[in-house]
Parts: C-alpha cells; structure tokens; sequence
C-alpha cells in the first residue's frame, strides 16, 4: 500500500508531463504539416500538369532515341557504301588497272591511319563540348598527352603480373594515378609501343590476305566469309574471355561457318577476265581458303583488342589515337618487306602509275572512314546492331558484282548467305539480352 499510495502521485504527475508535452508535440507536428501544406500548396502542380509533364517528357525521350537511332542507320549507311567502294576499287586496282601487289597496296592504305593521330588530337582539344580552354599548343599537347597516359595506365593494371621493373612484386604504378613520375611516364610509353606494335601486326596479316584474296575469288565471297569475323570473335572469346558456352550460340557459329562452306565450295566464277590459271574454280577455292583463315586472325583481333586494349574511360579517344600510331609504325617499319618480297619474287616491286597511285590513295581513305564510323556507330548503338548492319554489305556486294561486273549470283552465295544470316539472327536474339 506505502508503494501504491507513494507511487501514485509521481505516476499522475508523469501522466500529466506526458500528455502535456504529447499536446505540444502533436500541436507543433500539426502546426508545422498545415504550414507545410501552406506553403506548398500555391506552388504544387495540379495532377493534370504533372501528367502534362510526364507525357512532355515522355515524348522528349522518344524524339532523342528516333534522332539517335536516324543518326545511327545514317552512320551504319556510310559503313556500308564505304567498305562496298573500298573492296570494289580495290579489286580494279588489281583486276583492271592489273597493279597486283597486294601488300604495296596495304602498306599505303595502313600508312594513311597516321591521319587519325592528329585528328582526334584536334578533335580532344579544340572541337569536343568538353575541350578545356588552353592557350599553348604545348599546353593543348600536354593535356592530350595525359588523356591517353590514363588510358594506357588503365590497361597497365589490367595485366595481373605486372611488376616493377626493379623485379620487385609490386605493381609499377599505383591504380587510379592521375600523375605520374617520369619514370612511371616512361613505362607506360614502353606499355603502349608494345601494344601498338601487337596490333599493327594483328591488323596486318589478315589485311594482307584479304588483298590477296582479292584477286583470287568473287567479291561476293571474299565479303561473305571475312564477315564471319564476328562468329570467330564469340569462339576466341570464349577462350580467352571466359564467356559462357550457350546452345544457341553454338548452333549460330555452326550456321554460319555452314555457309561458309557453301559458298567455299560452290563457287566456280571466273576471279578475273584475263585469268592466267586453267582451273579458276581450284583459285577461287584457294582463295575462300585463304580468306576463311584471315577472318578468323580478324576475329582473335577484336578478341585481343577488347581484352587487352580497351580501356573503360576515354575508349574512342584512345582507339583513335591507337589506329593513328600503328599507321605511324606501318609507315616506319614495314616497308622493309617490300625489298624482301621483291628479292625472292613473290612481289616484285613497281611504282603505280598516277591513275594507280590515285586510287590506292582513294583506297585508304575509303578505308579510314569505314573504321572510324564503324567506332561510332559502336559508340552510337551497340556491338551487336553494328556488326549485324555490316552484314548487310554481303548482298550489296553481290548486287555490285552483278551489275558492274555482270557476275551471276550461284545458288552457293545464295543458299550460304542465307545460312549466315540465320546465324546472325539466332546471335542477336541471343545477345539482345545482354545489349537490350
């Protein structure tokens, strides 16, 4: 009873401080939600506006993806007409204008990638949105300088040995440098020539057998199989990427080189009017042979490209100015073979005519503008819608074929080509999962 009847005062009059500070908060809550409500409530738009906005901003979405999607199938057209006239000119270099030197022909057209370097540079410091205000061209070199000094830096790290060149277990430079010592700068310089060096010489031997492929076979074919790069790159990349094995995919690699076959096989055309061999058929085949290991070198390419020569950030930036320093070292350094090929006859050298000269200039420009805007149109789309929209040359090519060349289109381009495209089809459906 002492408890109850001592305690109980206490209890009333913490009743009572409860319900009064529970009055003053709900009144201050109550208060300060209707002066919210006060002051909001002049300023709130009506449901009808937000919805007025929402659809604004719906079709505001729409009109970006159509303008973007106009501006993609426009680049993915100059893809198209440029490779078309570049395979096609340069089969009347070597056919008609008879110019057979394969390689001089290459060594000019890679040499012509030197142009890039500049370019982009240009493009970096004084044309891009975000291009820095710099008043010295050594200060607009500088900042270029760094750009690519980052992306190489990031490719440094992607190796996973890579090491002091003490011999020491650390790595060289620490990940996320933005600065760098001049003896971090010097590594990455030997970082990068290296690269450079590996990709010139992977860019060189299929190119090299697609020039000569050119004389051999149809152009028809020649495009069809180097097309199945694509096909070559999913199989390489399961090697050395460690992509998942899928069924479809699979099935879609075997469509496609069944078609290659196809058309390896079936073809019998003339490879040009004034033929020196008696068996064309056997040329063409050696030819489809030739341009069927060159389009697997083309996939392992990309192959190695996106695992050792891609960065995250700054990756147009970096390809460009990739493509400009192997044309710099195509420039340099190989030209020695064309002595070499000329002392063992293989190919004997000549200097074109001007009309030849010309056109193999024609040649690598055609060449430089499908591979730049085929890298936008990557940027732009995706990996997938640019490699599929490519396909579209094989039946442009064949449609060339036939009306300048007046060269029939055989059941094996047909019957092959459609086997290709079917494999295509089931890799899109396959990889519009990954690239929606």
């Amino acid at each position: 009873m002492s408890r109850t009847t001592s305690a109980t005062p206490g209890q009333a009059g913490a009743r009572k401080q409860r319900d009064h500070s529970a009055t003053r908060g709900n009144t201050t809550h109550s208060g300060g939600t209707s002066g919210h409500r006060t002051a909001a409530s002049p300023t709130s738009p009506p449901a009808s506006s937000r919805a007025s906005e929402h659809a604004a901003e719906l079709e505001s979405r729409r009109h970006d993806a159509a303008k973007r999607f106009r501006l993609a199938m426009a680049i993915l057209c100059i893809c198209i007409v440029s490779f078309v006239l570049q395979t096609e000119l340069a089969r009347f270099v070597q056919t008609s204008m008879g110019y057979q030197k394969p390689y001089f022909i290459l060594y000019i057209s890679h040499s012509f990638w030197a142009i890039a370097l500049p370019a982009q540079f240009l493009y970096t410091t004084q044309i891009a949105s975000n291009a820095p205000r710099l008043d010295s061209f050594q200060d607009r070199i500088d900042y270029f300088v760094g750009l690519i000094q980052q992306s190489t830096s990031s490719l440094y790290h992607r190796k996973n040995d890579a090491v002091a060149a003490s011999g020491s277990a650390e790595p060289l430079l620490a990940d996320g440098t933005t600065a760098f010592t001049p003896r971090e700068k010097k590594a990455l310089a030997r970082h990068l020539f290296w690269i450079t060096l590996l990709m010139t010489t992977l860019f060189m031997v299929p190119s090299y057998l697609w020039y000569t492929c050119v004389s051999m076979t149809t152009m028809s074919s020649l495009t069809a199989i180097y097309n199945t790069s694509c096909f070559f790159a999913y199989l390489f990349s399961v090697i050395l990427l460690k992509d998942k094995i899928i069924g479809r995919k699979i099935l879609a690699v075997a469509l496609s080189l069944l078609g290659v076959a196809v058309i390896t096989l079936a073809t019998r055309e003339s490879p040009a009017p004034d033929s020196r061999t008696e068996n064309d058929g056997s040329l063409a085949l050696a030819g489809n042979a030739l341009a069927l290991i060159g389009a697997a070198l083309y996939g392992f390419e990309e192959v190695v490209y996106k695992k050792y020569c891609s960065p995250k950030k700054e990756g147009v930036a970096f390809a460009n100015t990739l493509t400009g320093l192997m044309g710099v070292v195509t420039f340099t350094a190989l030209w020695i073979p064309i002595p070499f090929l000329h002392w063992i006859g293989h190919e004997v050298f000549e200097l074109p005519t001007r009309n030849e000269f010309l056109s193999i200039l024609m040649i690598a420009a055609l060449g430089l503008m499908y591979n730049g805007s085929f890298m936008v149109l990557v940027a732009q789309t995706s990996p997938v819608f640019a490699a599929v929209g490519i396909m579209a040359t094989i039946p442009v090519v064949a449609v060339v074929d036939w009306f300048l060349f007046h060269e029939a289109v055989g059941w094996g381009n047909a019957i092959g080509g459609l086997s290709i495209v079917a494999g295509v089809t089931i890799l899109v459906r396959e990889n519009s999962k990954v690239y929606p």
